[in-house]
């Protein structure tokens, strides 16, 4: 059985917590590179990205924008990403804010060598 890598290149809605319920002190620019969680309150299967800001120069905490997120290949994305999906975004244990998924613009299977 051939195993995979999946990536996802996708346009969300971010939502950065304020700072004073728990979220960043400071902005976030282009090339940012939280890790996201996906349609789950378990943080443990935790996906590296980067996001790209088209519209901005920097997303404040409280802040809400629209962005550009390359998530990196992974074998462990379970399922199929989709319009209309949650996600937390984290910088290590905490969680910083939260998104959804607006247009999937590529996904990538490569088959992995063993």
């Amino acid at each position: 059985m051939t195993a995979y890598k999946t990536s996802y290149n996708f346009v969300a809605t971010l939502s950065l917590f304020p700072t004073e319920n728990g979220g960043r002190k400071k902005p976030v620019y282009d090339h940012y590179r939280p890790s996201f969680a996906f349609n789950t309150v378990n943080t443990v299967n935790q996906f590296s990205g980067e996001v790209s800001f088209p519209n901005l120069d920097e997303l404040r905490p409280g802040g809400t924008a629209t962005a550009n997120i390359k998530l990196l290949a992974s074998r462990h994305i379970s399922q199929k990403l989709k319009s209309g999906d949650s996600f937390t975004i984290l910088e290590g244990d905490k969680i910083v804010g939260t998104g959804v998924i607006l247009e999937i613009e590529q996904e990538n299977r490569v088959p992995v060598a063993h």
